[in-house]
């Protein structure tokens, strides 16, 4: 409907019905659900790792320690001058004069030899040490460890320079039964070859004291050459030699144990990762 207002017309403005309700519309929300950290193997695993590695570096702080102690003391008696080797040997101390020079007079029984190896020197050449009885001047017999040979020196017919059978002096130090490690095969007594110095089978095979002397020498490299062209058994050098590697061991373990434990604490820091949300309806 139209009214009329002087010449112009408008239309009729009709309001609208607005219908209220009790009834509310639903509401959405966002739940989220704190996540649990999982203790899972791996955690614990490592978590076990920084006290092991640390146990393990602590462990080799003491075994430095014993070694350079050790190092010390047998350098201490490889200073000293020789002393005269006495006729019978308490091998119950025997222990405590290893690597203390001694000396003896008597003559080489050559044939009953022993060869050691192969076995390597000190710049890598492999061959063979030689191992003779020794008859002192007081009627007793002992080991001694001659020295180092060449291969194609190992039958005695080629180095008749070696077999000296004049009475000589021996200066060397007293050496204990070796150790056998788990990558040396068993000696072959038959077949007369041996691997490892197993002083109290020698000594039995031999009617020796089970006491082994290792010569020693200190001269020049030349008169070393000449000696083994001519199967000359060369003695070793009066130095102590032992391997000190407990110092990089102990560096390793400590390193691993503050590396994982930086690892741990970073992993323990990191916190748990959130979940998707989910949609509830109130």
């Amino acid at each position: 409907m139209l009214r009329r207002f002087g010449q112009l017309r408008f239309p009729k403005v009709i309001q609208p019905i607005r219908h209220y309700t009790t009834e509310s519309e639903p509401v959405v929300q966002e739940v989220y659900r704190a996540k649990k950290r999982k203790f899972n193997f791996g955690t614990a695993l490592l978590c076990t790792i920084p006290f092991v590695t640390f146990g393990l570096g602590t462990w080799q702080l003491q075994r430095l320690r014993w070694k350079v102690n050790l190092i010390s003391t047998l350098e201490d008696r490889l200073q000293r001058e020789p002393i005269p080797l006495p006729k019978r040997i308490n091998a119950d101390i025997l222990e405590e004069y290893e690597f203390r020079k001694v000396y003896a007079r008597g003559r080489y029984r050559h044939d009953q030899e022993i060869l050691l190896g192969p076995r390597t020197r000190g710049d890598g050449n492999a061959g063979y040490f030689v191992i003779t009885p020794f008859e002192r001047d007081n009627g007793t017999t002992i080991l001694v460890k001659r020295g180092w040979i060449s291969p194609d020196k190992k039958d005695q017919k080629s180095r008749p320079d070696s077999l000296v059978t004049d009475e000589v002096e021996v200066v060397g130090l007293i050496r204990v039964n070796e150790e056998r490690n788990s990558f040396t095969p068993d000696n072959d007594i038959e077949h007369n070859q041996w691997y490892w110095a197993d002083v109290d089978t020698i000594a039995q095979l031999t009617h020796s004291q089970p006491v082994m002397v290792e010569r020693v020498t200190d001269i020049s490299p030349y008169k070393e050459h000449v000696l083994i062209d001519k199967g000359i058994p060369v003695g070793r050098p009066p130095t102590v030699e032992i391997r000190n590697h407990h110092l990089n061991y102990l560096i390793t373990w400590y390193s691993l144990s503050v590396a994982t434990t930086i690892m741990l604490w970073r992993l323990l820091r990191r916190p748990p990762i959130r979940p998707k949300s989910t949609i509830k309806r109130v």
